[in-house]
């Protein structure tokens, strides 16, 4: 009922806040995506990685095309849930609140945040700002309800099973799975040691966002082009190097460099003030 009458966007004013400016920003949006859809879409598509025109380039011109495709699937996907958030601001559904600054928040019901997603240094953050509504549900139904240590697999696989039947999509998912539970383990015993300084805590990021970028663009090659094969021939042209990478990571890396306990964590991060979200990342 409250949709109904507009009750829902009631601003702080007790006038129903206008959805216009955040509509016309996301058509924009949309517009610019679609214009790149229509301009490269055809010329990036998936299957051209494993093709042996391209696969005689060399490992640096390979490597960019690889992420040149991995990146246009991406905006197909922006264009699709921007342009669904607009028609949902349009129609009153999506009105959250205020930001920091005063301005009216339509992201309620939004489904990515793309500047979260392009300038992630983590999987987790890519994950928590990807197809947004259905992570919500996902936590809900799997994550939450399942034993600690079989959480990131169950919802993996819930997630692959959502999607349907290509195995594409749990090649995707088991290796995300696996680089989840590699980069916790990674940030658990690496991050502590690059937090001294400003320059380091830098470095760190940087190293984190290229090494998330590589890892998003191998593990989702499989989903994007649905079938077994191609994520085959591609992980066995790399030699599986990140699944080794990953399975080093969880099993030798914390014998190198032990983990920081959680005591160590927690004081550690208390006198910088930090927030209890950035405290339960870390967690």
């Amino acid at each position: 009922m409250k949709w109904i009458d507009g009750t829902n966007a009631i601003g702080k004013d007790g006038k129903i806040e206008k959805q216009w400016q955040a509509v016309v920003s996301k058509l924009l949006q949309t517009s610019i995506f679609a214009l790149l859809i229509i301009r490269f879409g055809t010329q990036f598509y998936p299957e051209m990685i494993a093709e042996p025109k391209y696969l005689s380039w060399s490992s640096f011109a390979w490597s960019a095309l690889f992420f040149a495709v991995i990146f246009f699937q991406r905006i197909q996907y922006y264009f699709a849930w921007t342009l669904a958030d607009a028609i949902c601001n349009m129609s009153g559904l999506g009105f959250n609140g205020y930001d920091s600054k005063g301005r009216a928040r339509w992201d309620l019901v939004s489904n990515v945040d793309i500047i979260a997603v392009e300038l992630a240094t983590s999987l987790k953050e890519t994950v928590d700002s990807w197809n947004c509504c259905t992570m919500y549900w996902l936590r809900r139904v799997a994550y939450d309800r399942t034993p600690q240590r079989y959480r990131i697999v169950a919802t993996y696989m819930l997630s692959a099973v959502w999607h349907g039947f290509f195995l594409g999509y749990y090649i995707t998912f088991l290796t995300g799975a696996l680089f989840t539970v590699a980069a916790r383990t990674v940030r658990r015993c690496v991050r502590h040691h690059f937090q001294g300084t400003l320059f380091m805590r830098r470095l760190y990021n940087l190293i984190t966002f290229i090494t998330t970028k590589i890892a998003l663009a191998y593990a989702t090659f499989p989903f994007v082009t649905l079938h077994l094969n191609p994520g085959l021939f591609i992980y066995k042209r790399l030699y599986f190097s990140l699944h080794i990478l990953a399975l080093l990571a969880i099993f030798v890396l914390p014998i190198i460099l032990p983990p920081e306990s959680r005591k160590q964590d927690k004081s550690r991060l208390s006198p910088t003030k930090t927030s209890n979200d950035d405290v339960k990342k870390v967690q």
